[in-house]
């Protein structure tokens, strides 16, 4: 099962996004405010998703990728169709993308 860690995201965001990731072998799991790096350590998942308008997201990327190199991370945006995906083992380097539904899917299968 492949586990995917939620950070927060408006109410409308995180239905859309759950339902898109929703999967017999996903087990999607939400930050809920907590600090996501910290987190991350409870959860211990695979892939990490974020919104990507955060004011700190650059800099939550590049932690995430430095200290945990084996997550996938994907920043998406709440308010534009976009999102930046930081493939495991790529020491931060990253490509942006439209946001589409298939592709996220495609992502968590790691």
């Amino acid at each position: 099962m492949v586990r995917v860690l939620m950070g927060d995201f408006g109410a409308m965001v995180k239905a859309g996004l759950e339902a898109i990731l929703s999967d017999q072998q996903v087990d999607v799991m939400q930050a809920n405010g907590q600090d996501l790096m910290a987190r991350v350590v409870e959860a211990m998942p695979h892939v990490v998703v974020f919104d990507l308008d955060r004011e700190d997201s650059d800099e939550l990327a590049m932690r995430l990728c430095t200290c945990y190199p084996s997550l996938t991370v994907v920043a998406c945006s709440s308010a534009h169709p976009t999102m930046r995906v930081f493939p495991p083992f790529h020491h931060g380097e990253s490509y942006t993308s439209q946001l589409d539904a298939e592709m996220l899917r495609e992502l968590v299968r790691v």
